[in-house]
């Protein structure tokens, strides 16, 4: 799997190389922002705040060197795909002028394990030396909607090169579309950029994480992409603003003194006022990214989009309440380093776990009778009611922001289904196919309602995570997932024991890499390499609201860590069980 080992067991602290971590933290500190709209300055400008700072940073490889050998020519090549210069300039000169025209370097793009180089794959190459073929192992893969898509542990991808003479020198005449990149390379070549959708409703900003190249184009390509629509797996989750069939015009975004320019087609013109914002809004929250960019303007051929004065949809949806937990068999809040007692609560069901709370923290839900009662709590003083049962045990309750309750069997049946109890009371099935024969471990609603992160095992015991689009009625009534495959998170852990979405676009995990270690805390972003964040023992339980600085662990024996200044901190004097954050 593409992530820092960096962590060394047995300690309770951060890592040393806190880098890469930081920028990490930094990202989910800017995908919990907004974009603002502001109420005087230039018209059609918008202003970008909380711009993240980028690394610009290129590596500059070697060409072949005169006599080289098939073998050499071949490994020179896969290592200029580190240079992006001049379209990858480096790279081409490897190919014979013909192919080097045909060859698409993004089409398509491998990243392999951590610790893997070229050195230590294996070539076989063919006695009159005119073709060479190897099998790079793969942590993960861009696909063509750049999204970053990881890999089972031990995955291969088979490559074959032909290769001829050129005026006395080798050159490689055919070979497969696309990179292969060492795990430090793709991070120095390609960084991610969110793109953003709203959700239904256009209440919140959803964020779609994509890969770019670094370079002076990025800005083009992340518009090119935004205007094409959400990647798959979200597909009808989430809508945009654009009108369908929008391109730009031109066909590239320029920056200058800072203003990126973006200038649309005809498409776009003529619109409502609000639409115009929600287009500037949408726009401005997916470009400020770039390191280029501190202000937006939006054109089409009638002129500039100007926005009334305020603030844009939010990125996410803002969680201000103190997680719930367990304490002495009742629910409790916690407070800093204290439990409070929730008040007025009717007596709780026998062995109460798994506890949740409404995203407006006015109703509660938890599991009771060894996991095989999902109750629910009302404001008001209604009591406590079981709304659902299941012999074979459910998974723990989760809220979205339409006062949804969503659980699923853990025992699942040929037909793979998650459960939906309705602020009405209601139970609604939510189809989702892929989950047939499997077992359900953990079940979290991203808290825009947008999407689900379902834990589940195979028969052999194998975890997955995978991360689907929620398609919903428009008054919010869940129909059923994405027809598309889900996007898997973590697929190089051996061991996974619990999640929580952790932002907008990224979850906390408890994971192993290897089976028979013990699970410790990971930052998982939906769409790119995992973060260790140290190390916890005994952790059974994680829960976080909209950054890394939130994430709370718990264990078997009752003891509760909290993370802060890159350390793990005990809560001292605490027996609690399974905080939840609202959602």
């Amino acid at each position: 799997m593409s992530r820092e080992r960096e962590h060394e067991r047995g300690t309770s602290t951060m890592c040393e190389k806190r880098g890469p971590l930081a920028a990490l933290v930094a990202t989910l500190l800017v995908l919990s922002g907004c974009a603002s709209i502001p109420s005087s300055g230039e018209s059609g400008v918008i202003d970008v705040q909380d711009r993240p700072e980028r690394v610009q940073s290129e590596v500059e490889p070697e060409g072949p060197v005169e006599g080289a050998d098939p073998n050499t020519i071949v490994r020179g090549f896969l290592a200029a795909g580190a240079g992006y210069s001049d379209d990858f300039a480096v790279a081409r000169s490897f190919l014979t002028d013909d192919f080097a025209n045909e060859w698409d370097p993004q089409s398509n793009v491998v990243i392999m394990p951590p610790g893997d180089d070229f050195d230590t794959v294996t070539a076989e190459v063919s006695s009159d030396q005119q073709s060479i073929s190897m099998s790079v192992p793969v942590a993960a893969s861009l696909d063509s909607q750049r999204v970053y898509r990881e890999e089972r542990g031990g995955s291969e991808a088979d490559r074959e090169f032909s290769l001829r003479q050129v005026n006395g020198e080798w050159r490689i005449s055919s070979a497969p579309q696309g990179l292969v990149l060492t795990s430090s390379s793709f991070t120095t070549v390609y960084d991610s950029y969110p793109l953003y959708f709203y959700a239904p409703g256009f209440d919140y900003l959803v964020a779609d994480p994509r890969w770019f190249v670094r370079s002076p184009a990025a800005a083009t390509e992340v518009m090119t992409e935004l205007l094409a629509g959400p990647a798959d797996y979200l597909g009808g989750s989430v809508i945009s603003a654009l009108p369908d069939g929008t391109r730009l015009e031109p066909h590239s975004v320029t920056v200058s003194g800072g203003i990126a320019q973006v200038g649309l087609d005809e498409t776009a013109q003529g619109l409502d006022e609000e639409t115009d914002a929600r287009i500037l809004g949408q726009v401005s929250a997916t470009l400020r990214g770039l390191s280029s960019t501190n202000a937006i303007e939006v054109t089409t051929p009638a002129g500039s989009l100007d926005a009334p004065p305020g603030d844009s949809a939010p990125i996410g949806v803002p969680i201000d309440a103190r997680p719930v937990l367990i304490a002495d068999g009742t629910l409790a809040r916690l407070d800093e380093t204290r439990v409070e007692p929730i008040p007025d609560l009717p007596e709780l069901g026998d062995d109460p776990t798994d506890p949740a709370v409404s995203i407006d923290d006015s109703t509660f839900a938890y599991l009771a009778d060894e996991g095989r009662e999902l109750h629910r709590i009302l404001p008001g003083g209604d009591g406590d009611a079981i709304v659902l049962t299941d012999d074979d045990g459910l998974t723990g309750p989760s809220f979205d922001r339409y006062g949804g309750v969503w659980t699923a069997s853990r025992e699942q049946g040929d037909s793979g289904h998650v459960t939906v109890v309705l602020a009405s009371g209601d139970a609604v099935d939510v189809s989702v196919q892929w989950l047939a024969n499997r077992t359900v471990e953990a079940l979290r609603v991203s808290r825009d309602g947008t999407q689900i992160a379902v834990l589940s095992r195979n028969g052999t015991g194998a975890p997955s995570i995978d991360v689907i689009g929620i398609n919903r009625t428009a008054e919010g009534i869940p129909t059923g997932v994405v027809p598309s495959a889900p996007l898997r998170v973590g697929a190089g852990f051996e061991n996974i024991v619990d999640l929580s979405w952790a932002g907008s676009a990224q979850l906390a995990v408890l994971a192993a890499d290897a089976a028979g270690e013990e699970p410790q805390p990971y930052l998982a972003p939906v769409s790119g390499p995992a973060q260790s964040l140290g190390d916890v023992r005994g952790g059974s339980s994680i829960t976080a609201s909209s950054d890394a600085r939130s994430i709370r662990v718990s264990t078997e024996d009752g003891e509760l860590f909290s993370f802060g200044a890159d350390t793990w901190q005990k809560v001292v004097d605490l027996v609690v069980h399974d905080p939840a954050y609202p959602g």
